[in-house]
């Protein structure tokens, strides 16, 4: 998932971006609007979160540039309690605002509700003899049923969501464990690795050296 923040406010701006990062995200920046959009054209972004106020084009004239191209989520940050910043950014078809100061942890539960409704989550994976439900957390090589446990498969779909991108152990513990379970050590994701490419015959989860994994079909 590809998330452009647009902020003309460096610590604001590299604040959201490192903290953004360390959830898997593919993270790029910009500190105007112009950048913002040579950016947009040019990476395939499923996401912008774009301040109101910065040089060259407003946030405001971005919203409406991108707009004529797509449908993509667009989180606003305003500095404003103005009505009017928010109803010409909503009648510029924006997904959202967010008023500044704001905590990091809240701006990611709004960034994960709008991607939640935007992009559907994966229901399926079918790779070579493999065919795997997410709903019913079943798994099938040549059409036999593989007796494998709702971590096992919880941690296939993170990758396979992040797919072609490293994540690391800790990556996928924090998004796979709730907070009401018990934390495992970071080591224990390889034995899980283990079990999955075993079980299920898979060639695609590459192991990165003193990283991580990623899943990558062949």
């Amino acid at each position: 998932m590809k998330i452009l923040v647009v902020e003309d406010d460096k610590v604001i701006r590299e604040g959201i971006y490192e903290y953004l990062l360390e959830f898997g995200y593919e993270m790029y920046e910009a500190e105007d609007g112009r950048k913002a959009l040579d950016i947009f054209k040019d990476k395939d972004i499923n996401l912008i979160i774009l301040d109101i106020q910065i040089p060259l084009l407003n946030g405001l004239e971005v919203l409406k540039e991108v707009r004529k191209e797509s449908k993509i989520p667009i989180l606003m940050l305003t500095a404003f309690s103005d009505e009017e910043y928010k109803i010409s950014a909503f009648s510029s078809l924006a997904d959202g605002y967010i008023e500044k100061p704001f905590s990091l942890p809240v701006l990611k539960v709004r960034i994960d509700s709008l991607i939640k409704r935007y992009y559907k989550e994966v229901e399926k994976f079918i790779y070579k003899d493999l065919e795997v439900n997410f709903s019913s957390y079943t798994a099938k090589v040549k059409d036999e049923f593989i007796d494998v446990n709702a971590k096992e498969l919880e941690i296939l779909k993170y990758l396979l969501e992040n797919e072609g991108h490293v994540l690391t152990r800790n990556q996928i513990i924090d998004n796979v464990w709730k907070e009401t379970e018990d934390i495992p050590f970071d080591r224990v994701i390889d034995v899980y690795i283990k079990e999955l490419r075993k079980k299920l015959k898979l060639d695609c989860i590459i192991t990165i050296r003193n990283v991580g994994y990623k899943l990558e079909r062949k």
